[in-house]
């Protein structure tokens, strides 16, 4: 479940982010469903090399190659300006696919340069869920009229805030567990989600022996 709900919220965001950026160039209902269709498989296109194990393709690096490669099929299929549909890809690519795993489970942005990995851990399934659904609801309000609506306004606005509030909350718990346990000078400390949204799990490890785990909610920590 979990596996297809991360896959999901990758589909509906390259999806709601591509139409967003080509809404204005788009007139007949088989532009919206191809737009909609080429963001979902830009959002995918790093995880297909990711299963025979190379990970170049989610590295910041290739953006503007896998954008330019996708912006020449929007500019031959759709007639949008090359330019645009470059920037377009590119964004959807980042947003749909990078962000979200820099948010989740982690991502090595700078590779080849280096395999350190970079982690905000903030969208557990739950989360990814509600995401998925404010998005989805957005895309189809936008596909139905063919332009973007106040509702489908509000609801990225509420995606938007939902992912900013849920990082607030999670920095705040990290820096309260900083500041706790300053004094043992810690090897690392870990917030993850919890099932809940706006609940965390947490992990102080203060040298070999002793890890401390705990939950957190909201903005407070609880032991």
């Amino acid at each position: 479940m979990q596996m297809f709900l991360h896959m999901a919220i990758h589909l509906i965001t390259g999806g709601t982010i591509l139409l967003l950026f080509l809404n204005k160039r788009l007139s007949l209902t088989k532009d919206y469903i191809i737009t909609i269709f080429l963001g979902s498989i830009i959002a995918i296109t790093p995880d297909i090399t990711k299963y025979f194990g190379d990970i170049l393709l989610h590295s910041l690096a290739t953006v503007p190659l896998i954008g330019a490669a996708y912006g020449w099929i929007i500019y031959k299929t759709l007639n949008v300006r090359f330019f645009w549909a470059w920037i377009s890809t590119m964004a959807t690519l980042f947003i749909g696919h990078l962000l979200i795993d820099f948010l989740g489970n982690g991502i090595n942005l700078f590779y080849p340069f280096t395999n350190q990995e970079q982690n905000f851990a903030i969208l557990g399934s739950n989360n990814e869920l509600i995401i998925s659904a404010l998005l989805a609801i957005a895309t189809a309000i936008t596909f139905i009229y063919k332009k973007v609506k106040p509702l489908a306004t509000v609801l990225l606005v509420l995606a938007a805030s939902f992912v900013v509030s849920l990082g607030i909350s999670n920095a705040i718990i990290s820096y309260s567990l900083q500041q706790s346990y300053s004094y043992n000078d810690p090897q690392y400390i870990i917030v993850y989600p919890d099932n809940t949204p706006f609940h965390w799990n947490y992990y102080v490890r203060i040298d070999e022996l002793t890890i401390i785990s705990g939950k957190g909610s909201c903005f407070t920590v609880t032991k």
